[in-house]
C-alpha cells in the first residue's frame, strides 16, 4: 500500500515538474509571445523596391526570432497615399496591438495616426518623423548624418575644394530637406560651394536636363549631390554624354540596382547606403517593447554607410548592396 502511494505521489511530483518546466520554456523561449499582433504598413510592397522589400526582410526577420504574429502591407506604389491611408483605416478596425508605418506625405496622415493611438494601438513610424504632437516612437535613418557624410565625401573627391549642385526628388520631402541640411553644416566654411537644391520631381529626364544646363552654364561645378535613385541615374547619363564623367563626381543616396551598376562602373563615384534591413527590424522590436510596457528612445537613430567601388566588395557592404542574395 504504501509502495502504491509513493508511486502515485511520484507520478503526481512528475506531472507538476513537467507543467512548470513547459510553462518556463514558454516563458523564456518568447513562445507565449504567439498572441502579441503588429501589423506593419510601408510606404510600398512593390518588388521593385528593393529598399522596402529589405525594410520587408527585416520586419519578417524580427517577427520570426520572437514569435510574432505579424502582417506586412503596403500599396503598389511609393506615390499612392490615398491607398497606404484605406491600408491604415483597416488596420485600426482589426486592432492590433501595435502598427509600425512608414508613412507617405499627406495631410490627412496625422489625424488617422491619432485615431490609431486613441484607439490604444501602440505606435511606431520607420524612416521619417510624422507632423503630430505628441510624436509617436520613431525608428529612421539618421538623414541629417546622411547629408553630413555626403558633404565629407564631396570635400575629399574634391581635394578640398568642393563646388557643389545638390538635385533633389521635390520640394516636399522632409528627409531630403535633413539630407541638405547636414550638408550645409559640414560645408559652412566653404564660401560659395554649394548650390540648390534643384528639384527633378522623381523624373529622370529632368534631372538629366537640369544637370545639362548647370554644366553648360557653371564650368566650376565638380560634383553632383543626387538625393534619390532617377536624379542619379539622370545625372549619370548627363555626364557620360558631356565626358565629364573624369571631372565630376556624382555622389548619390541609397542603393538601387542600377545604382549599384554606375557605381561599379565608376559613373557613382560614392554612394550614402541607408540600412532598411535594421530598420525593418528594430521597428518590429521597438514594437513589441511598447506592447509589453517597456520604455523606448522617442527616437532610434540607424547609421547610414559611404559605399565606394573601392569597398564595395567588402563582406558588410555587399550584404547592404544586395541583401537578398545574402540572406539566401
Amino acid at each position: 500500500m504504501r509502495k502504491h502511494r509513493f508511486t502515485l505521489w511520484l507520478v503526481l511530483a512528475i506531472a507538476v515538474i513537467a507543467i512548470y518546466s513547459v510553462f518556463n520554456f514558454k516563458l523564456f523561449t518568447g513562445f507565449a509571445r504567439e498572441d502579441k499582433s503588429v501589423t506593419v504598413i510601408l510606404e510600398t510592397l512593390n518588388v521593385r523596391y528593393d529598399f522596402w522589400q529589405a525594410v520587408n526582410q527585416g520586419a519578417e526577420a524580427a517577427a520570426k526570432e520572437i514569435g510574432l504574429n505579424l502582417s506586412v502591407e503596403g500599396p503598389l506604389t511609393e506615390d499612392d497615399a490615398d491607398t497606404q491611408i484605406q491600408i491604415l483605416e483597416a488596420a485600426i478596425e482589426r486592432r492590433p496591438q501595435a502598427i509600425v508605418i512608414a508613412t507617405l506625405m499627406d495631410d490627412r496622415m496625422p489625424a488617422v495616426l491619432a485615431k490609431a493611438r486613441a484607439a490604444g494601438i501602440k505606435l511606431v513610424v520607420i524612416n521619417q518623423s510624422p507632423d503630430m504632437l505628441p510624436s509617436p516612437i520613431v525608428v529612421s535613418s539618421n538623414h541629417l548624418e546622411s547629408g553630413r557624410l555626403a558633404g565629407q565625401t564631396a570635400i575629399k573627391e574634391t581635394n578640398g575644394h568642393p563646388n557643389i549642385a545638390i538635385i533633389s526628388d521635390n520640394a516636399n520631402s522632409v528627409i531630403s530637406e535633413e539630407r541638405v541640411a547636414g550638408m550645409r553644416l559640414v560645408l559652412a566654411g566653404y564660401t560659395d560651394s554649394l548650390k540648390g537644391p534643384y528639384y527633378a520631381d522623381n523624373s529622370e529626364d529632368r534631372a538629366y536636363e537640369i544637370a545639362k544646363q548647370l554644366m553648360m552654364s557653371d564650368s566650376s561645378i565638380n560634383t553632383f549631390i543626387t538625393l534619390n535613385g532617377s536624379s542619379s541615374q539622370g545625372v549619370a547619363k548627363a555626364l557620360k554624354e558631356q565626358n565629364r564623367i573624369d571631372a565630376v563626381s556624382l555622389i548619390g543616396f541609397d542603393s538601387t540596382s542600377d545604382e549599384v551598376q554606375l557605381l561599379e562602373a565608376g559613373i557613382i563615384k560614392a554612394s550614402i547606403v541607408q540600412k532598411p534591413f535594421n530598420m525593418g527590424y528594430l521597428g518590429v522590436k521597438t514594437a513589441l517593447n511598447l506592447i509589453e510596457g517597456d520604455n523606448a528612445d522617442p527616437k532610434i537613430d540607424i547609421e547610414s554607410s559611404v559605399i565606394t567601388k573601392e569597398n564595395m566588395y567588402t563582406t558588410e557592404n555587399q550584404k547592404l548592396l544586395f541583401p537578398f542574395i545574402n540572406s539566401k
